[in-house]
């Protein structure tokens, strides 16, 4: 197996708990749909004052996985986009780069030190 199908092995894991989510999510949906729908026919349930109790009842029961599902899918993507570290056999360069950002930070902690002081 190759390095590449190693790194989307994960991102597909969380595609597919992410679509068994919206799954569920939408049947939770329909169900609370049927539930709030015969509540009203029965005479149980006035919408007109209770908007906010319908709509806690929606995402309570349903509404969460569907954030669920787009957060395990937004994981997924995150995962498949990242990509390897790459091993770089001349490191040199990249040392001579973080010395030389060093040395700037270097010198401006010292200057203000030095700032610090004369005050």
């Amino acid at each position: 197996m190759s390095k590449r199908a190693i790194h989307i092995i994960p991102s597909i894991i969380f595609y597919i708990f992410a679509l068994l989510l919206v799954i569920y999510a939408i049947w939770a949906y329909s169900h609370c749909a049927d539930i709030i729908t015969q509540a009203k026919a029965a005479g149980q349930l006035v919408a007109k004052g209770n908007e906010y109790d319908i709509a806690s009842f929606y995402m309570g029961n349903s509404g969460q996985y569907f954030i669920f599902a787009l957060l395990l899918a937004a994981a997924g993507i995150l995962l498949q986009r990242k990509q390897p570290a790459s091993v770089d056999n001349n490191n040199s360069v990249s040392t001579v780069k973080n010395n030389a950002n060093d040395d700037e930070l270097d010198e401006w902690f010292n200057d203000t030190d030095n700032s610090s002081m004369e005050k």
